[in-house]
């Protein structure tokens, strides 16, 4: 597969999208034995590209010989295909798959959400899918390329959700592209739920997903809002700073030009290529 779009000016273009740096590098999923017949993975941030290698989850997936693998999510998605990666390597383990949505599964967490032969979501805790995105930069000839790619991985999305969950294609498409947002309860009476496990979540979902059209007002972040020490440190490296003079202005109080934050957005919005990247 031709995955071209996974350069530098790329990773940093996403990582923009996320509210972090490309160069954070953090512990997205462990693997608990529990006790001898049964195995616990827990998937509690971004998924994948350009943060982690989900090839590491995968080999090891192949390596679990434990009759359960019970997989708790909280997660906003992440790159599709790395999702997709996940997906199969869970849906082709000898294992019964469970899957767990604990407080969050989104986009291509929603995917992957969809391996386990029994899907679990606590009664608080949330699902959504939505088209796949990209973000682009070329002539017209470059822009049709990613459409075709887009309808393609679109494609493969319907048909997990629908032979998954019994919903119609045509349902899940006109769910997708309206950016579907589903309690446990709605999540189950269209089959993407089998079973609601009836107490609150033991997770939190504590991203900022304001990029997305339809996300719940608690986890949209307005333009009003304070901006956090990690968003002014983000903001001076993207527009230049290193990391030490990054934290030594912010150490000292001195306050963060305006002008560096419009530079940031500047320069992340010119030096975007042909990302393939559902969230």
């Amino acid at each position: 597969m031709n995955l071209k779009y996974r350069n530098q000016r790329n990773a940093e273009a996403v990582a923009g999208f996320w509210g972090r740096s490309a160069d954070d590098r953090f512990d997205w999923y462990a693997i608990k034995a529990q006790g001898l017949e049964s195995t616990e993975i827990l998937i509690y941030d971004i998924i994948g590209w350009p943060f982690n290698d989900a090839g590491e989850l995968v080999r090891a997936l192949a390596g679990l010989d434990t009759k359960e693998i019970v997989v708790r999510i909280n997660s906003p998605g992440g790159d599709i295909f790395d999702g997709f990666a996940i997906f199969n390597a869970l849906s082709r383990h000898k294992a019964r798959i469970i899957t767990q949505v604990e407080a969050l599964a989104a986009s291509a967490a929603s995917v992957l959400m969809m391996a386990g032969t029994d899907i679990q979501a606590y009664r608080n805790a949330m699902t959504m899918i939505h088209n796949p995105w990209a973000v682009v930069g070329g002539d017209d000839d470059a822009l049709r390329d990613v459409a075709d790619v887009l309808a393609k991985i679109k494609g493969s999305m319907i048909d997990i959700y629908a032979d998954r969950s019994g919903t119609g294609k045509r349902e899940i498409k006109t769910m997708m592209k309206a950016e579907t947002w589903m309690t446990a309860k709605e999540a189950k009476d269209k089959g993407f739920v089998d079973t609601i496990i009836d107490s609150p979540a033991k997770a939190k979902a504590e991203w900022d997903l304001s990029m997305f059209a339809n996300a719940p007002d608690e986890y949209r972040r307005t333009r009003d809002d304070e901006l956090t020490e990690r968003d002014a440190e983000k903001a001076l490296r993207d527009a230049g700073f290193s990391r030490s003079k990054a934290k030594a202005l912010l150490a000292g109080r001195q306050q963060m030009p305006e002008a560096a934050v419009i530079q940031a957005v500047a320069d992340v919005a010119k030096n975007t290529l042909s990302l393939f990247q559902a969230r």
